[in-house]
């Protein structure tokens, strides 16, 4: 008798298994890395969800939020979430059964050890507002690694944008069975005069690019473990032909650092390389030219940072600058080139820090600005 009413209480306070329904598997395959960027720090990384159930699920909202007492720290919606979820597949919308999508988040200012996901979606054949809350993760304590210029001088347009759709921010490359996103913190240098122009002369001509042949440095003690010398580079920047995957980069010098990491600079002009594969370089030494080869749009440095010796197949990781100066911004990156930039209100000089979004900045000077 007992027995039977303890069942019977079981079935009206537990949900029927009819309600139980497969829905997203929730994944943060890269941990956030607090990154000092003006006086605050940043965090960015990835959700990734992926439809397991049998009928196509829309997302409505993401929150974050604190796991002790549910504060939210971010939440995305409407324009704001349509901005930054995309499918694997390409496009926008409804996440198809089987189907991957990729939540790119950039939190400022403060956030918690932990962080937790809450994603408030409806089904399509039901209708039904449904709620998942997963993916928890740490917020670890590491810290950047900080390096020395790549460049001397400047000014410098430090160009990078989470929220474009091809940035290097949003391009998942995967490589050995595994996805990774390279460019997560890659920056690209562009020359600049005062007046916020690129070049001189002819545009189309590579040489008269302000920055090209401007001589890029080792950011820190370190070994080469890869380098290309043999790309060549189109006189004139329209005709530059599209490049297979992995050669993209066109000449470039990989250095790895005392800690593991390695530091990888691309699109570097052809026979400009000061270095053989396996030498020792020190930090502020010259190892090469910015150039013109692989795929760009025009003569510019592309550097970032990884966690191992890969161009495409190692995780992109957070760094900072030691010491430079900040000048101001690009509030429209569209103006690059075409307009100055607007002056900055903040202290000119920056300690630590990684650059902000299309920054203009300037590092120590160097004996030469542009190879022979």
């Amino acid at each position: 008798m007992k027995r039977a009413i303890l069942c019977l209480l079981l079935a009206l306070t537990t949900p029927a298994a009819a309600q139980l329904r497969e829905s997203f598997d929730l994944i943060v395959p890269q941990l956030p890395i607090r990154v000092p960027v003006e006086g605050r720090h940043q965090i960015s990384y990835e959700l990734h969800l992926t439809n397991f159930s049998t009928e196509a699920l829309t997302v409505r909202q993401i929150s974050i939020a604190d796991p002790r007492d549910g504060t939210i720290v971010a939440s995305f919606a409407g324009d704001a979430l349509d901005r930054r979820l995309a499918l694997v597949s390409g496009g926008k919308g409804p996440i198809p059964p089987g189907q991957r999508a990729i939540l790119y988040v950039e939190i400022d200012g403060p956030t918690p050890g932990a962080l937790v996901h809450h994603i408030d979606y409806r089904a399509r054949d039901s209708g039904a507002a449904l709620h998942l809350a997963g993916a928890r993760l740490t917020v670890p304590a590491t810290r950047p690694v900080v390096l020395g210029p790549p460049l001397a001088g400047g000014p410098w347009a430090a160009v990078h944008d989470p929220s474009w759709p091809r940035g290097h921010r949003r391009v998942p490359y995967t490589i050995d069975g595994r996805v990774r996103i390279p460019g997560r913190y890659a920056i690209d240098f562009v020359k600049l005069d005062p007046e916020g122009r690129t070049t001189t002369g002819d545009p189309d001509n590579t040489r008269n690019a302000l920055g090209y042949g401007a001589i890029v440095l080792a950011v820190a003690d370190g070994t080469i473990v890869g380098l290309r010398d043999d790309v060549p580079e189109s006189a004139r920047i329209s005709p530059n032909p599209d490049h297979p995957l992995g050669e993209g980069a066109g000449n470039y010098i990989a250095l790895r650092l005392p800690g593991g990491q390695v530091a990888f600079y691309e699109h570097l002009q052809p026979g400009s390389i000061k270095a053989r594969l396996g030498q020792r370089v020190r930090r502020g030494q010259p190892i090469g030219a910015l150039g013109f080869t692989g795929d760009t749009t025009g003569p510019h440095l592309h550097f970032h940072l990884a966690d191992g010796n890969s161009l495409l197949g190692a995780e992109g990781i957070p760094f900072a600058f030691d010491r430079f100066t900040l000048l101001g911004q690009f509030d429209d990156i569209a103006q690059l080139g075409k307009t100055p930039w607007q002056a900055s209100k903040l202290a000119p000089d920056r300690r630590r820090e990684w650059p902000g979004f299309n920054r203009v900045v300037t590092f120590a000077s160097a004996p030469s600005a542009r190879s022979q």
